[in-house]
């Protein structure tokens, strides 16, 4: 049996170049021999750039370096990693998922990292102000009034027809036994109006010593109505101040997504999520259901993509990668399970928005359709940011659009929402530029370019969408050269200043810069810090601070909102997602909902103390609120 330990030191950090240590100590009682060492690490590696090691392979993430002796027992084998690429920021990013490969099979390595000259911040938490009962997000309009409803075990209710999951889902939350009355003798009494008197969304709660009314126009608009009554109930032991509030979201789109390819999550956690969502009144959930790593929709046309692009691991088509280890790792969603989260997001008043990512992020999809995505004859050598030199999907092959098309109507089928995302981002350069079915179509079209094919394969698949009724999304780099019309929404991701290009092509635009709404980024520098620091840290103020429209003048009403986003290439678990996502999505509920003059982030703490309780309770741990 082989036993084996990795020590890891990082000798720099930030802008200085890659520069790492290893040494790997045999703690068996034999000489290994004939082995070579596998682990995931975020970053291009450069052959001539190693020492005391050599590349035998790089996946994405995943590399195996030979060993250049064997290692007798208690001995030690010491090599460096350096590259030209950036150093690592944390820990986060260092090698994880290691293993030895030897004649006699893969043995797991365990490892510790150490720093060369530590610079860590202190871990001492900021005391939130005392907690105060209060909403959030911010309510746009509220008159507080002397007085204090109590709400007890039983409730007589007032309802209809578009406030029943409202009544519903406020009765489960707040475990009362509801009681059907009129309205004139009930406790909390749901009341229809026009929307000509409210707008969709919007909701009037009046809070009296002994009664409840909300007004809306609209299911949303009553579930609004009802998350605020019980945020200053649960926040304020049951009992709620008497007041009245009117209240509508400032942008229509108020987003949340999540990542389920580069990790996969489960139904439940899913659930846990869009729950957390409509406690602070957003409105779609962007499912991010296909990437390099994993495709995680059931689709009944190819089997083959959950059978083979589901999986990772060592004998699988996908290599392990993100420390997924040496066996079997992945799943995937049935449309059954599809179906049900659906629904449980739409009695929340949740759209679901599935994105297939591609011509990029393509990997996956092409590992299990081979026969059909790859031209052998194809010689374009190209690397992703992620590391990948086969992840680009081919425009210059019928089966291209024929697969795509074939998806696509499954997903239309199965999603009822007005949108599917088709992704777009970081095709790499150099794609399709020696592929003889590329340059053959580029003829056949006229184009000037070989990379306008995908700007032709876009339009395509946009017109196809449109013919079953959807809509499509894009991230930012749809807009260059036109890939799309102007009826696309376009996710800005990479800069604030992308708003303003997209807006400038008439784009509606979803606003999520990854400087302030990337919960995957760490809150802040410190080596130990969860989360990655591509972007620099995102702490909990810096997401209440961002305003979408700041320093804009021209097309602002093409801004529909913004979202928060999770990649997970390393959030694996529940716990981690939970410690990114909050609070933070508490602070950028108030960008989404509240007008920009009624935001107050020193107002914003004491109310987020309550709701932090209140998360403990449902057993969700966000990080740690930092002085700053």
């Amino acid at each position: 049996m082989i036993n084996a330990f990795l020590d890891i030191k990082i000798l720099n950090r930030f802008d200085e170049p890659l520069h790492i240590a290893l040494e790997l100590e045999n703690r068996s009682q034999q000489t290994l021999s004939e082995f070579s060492i596998c682990f995931d690490m975020p970053r291009l590696l450069a052959p001539e750039c190693l020492v005391n090691t050599s590349l035998i392979r790089q996946e994405g993430s995943h590399i195996e370096l030979s060993a250049p002796q064997d290692i007798p027992s208690g001995e030690t084998w010491l090599f460096e990693i350096k590259s030209h690429g950036p150093a690592l920021k944390n820990t986060a990013e260092c090698p994880v998922g290691i293993y030895l490969r030897a004649e006699t099979g893969l043995f797991d390595v365990g490892s510790q990292i150490k720093m060369n000259q530590p610079e860590e911040l202190s871990n001492a938490k900021f005391v939130l102000p005392t907690l105060k009962a209060g909403i959030i997000p911010q309510p746009n309009n509220v008159i507080h009034k002397d007085g204090t409803f109590t709400l007890r075990d039983s409730l007589t209710v007032a309802s209809s027809d578009l406030a029943e999951h409202a009544s519903n889902w406020f009765a489960e939350k707040l475990n009362v036994q509801v009681i059907a009355a009129s309205s004139s003798d009930a406790a909390l009494a749901f009341v229809d109006v026009d929307e000509r008197e409210i707008a969709e969304e919007a909701y009037q709660l009046k809070i009296d010593n002994e009664k409840v009314i909300i007004h809306a126009s609209s299911a949303s608009g009553f579930l609004y109505g009802a998350v605020s009554l019980a945020q200053l109930l649960i926040t304020n032991g049951r009992k709620a101040p008497c007041c009245e509030i009117q209240d509508a979201p400032r942008f229509k789109y108020r987003g949340q997504f999540l990542d389920c390819s580069r990790s996969f999550h489960t139904i439940e956690t899913v659930k846990s999520v869009i729950e957390q969502m409509v406690w602070l009144k957003f409105n779609h959930f962007h499912w991010h259901l296909t990437d390099d790593e994993g495709w995680r929709l059931e689709i009944a046309a190819y089997p083959q993509l959950t059978e083979t692009g589901a999986w990772r691991g060592d004998s699988q088509a996908l290599k392990p990668q993100f420390g997924s280890g040496t066996q079997k790792y992945g799943g995937f969603f049935t449309k059954d399970e599809v179906r049900d989260v659906i629904e449980f997001a739409a009695r929340r008043g949740i759209t679901v928005i599935p994105e297939i990512d591609v011509p990029g992020h393509a990997r996956a999809l092409i590992k299990s359709l081979p026969e059909l995505l790859i031209e052998t004859d194809d010689q374009s050598e190209y690397v992703s940011i992620q590391q990948y030199s086969d992840n680009v999907l081919n425009p210059g092959l019928d089966a291209t659009y024929e697969v795509l098309e074939t998806i696509l109507d499954e997903v239309c089928e199965l999603f009822p929402s007005p949108m599917v995302h088709l992704g777009g981002d970081e095709v790499p350069e150099h794609v399709w530029e020696k592929s003889p079915a590329c340059l053959k179509k580029q003829k056949e079209l006229g184009l000037d370019d070989v990379r306008e094919l995908g700007r032709h394969l876009f339009r395509h698949l946009q017109d196809h969408l449109r013919k079953r009724g959807k809509n499509t999304g894009c991230w930012e780099e749809a807009i260059d050269g036109k890939k799309v019309d102007e009826q696309a929404f376009i996710y800005t991701w990479s800069s604030p200043e992308k708003i303003a290009q997209a807006l400038s092509g008439d784009y509606p635009v979803v606003a999520c810069p990854a400087q302030f709404t990337y919960f995957d980024m760490a809150v802040n520098n410190d080596i130990h810090e969860t989360g990655v620091l591509w972007a620099n840290p995102v702490s909990l103020k810096k997401t209440y601070s961002f305003e979408p429209t700041f320093g804009l003048t021209d097309n602002i009403d093409k801004i529909v909102g913004t979202q928060a986003l999770v990649w997970t290439e390393f959030v694996k678990d529940k716990a981690t997602l939970d410690y990114l996502n909050y609070p933070r999505l508490f602070a950028l509920s108030e960008v989404a909902w509240t007008q920009e003059s009624n935001k107050d982030f020193g107002a914003f703490l004491p109310r987020l103390s309550a709701h932090t309780a209140h998360l403990h309770t449902l057993g969700i741990s966000g990080s740690a609120v930092l002085p700053e």
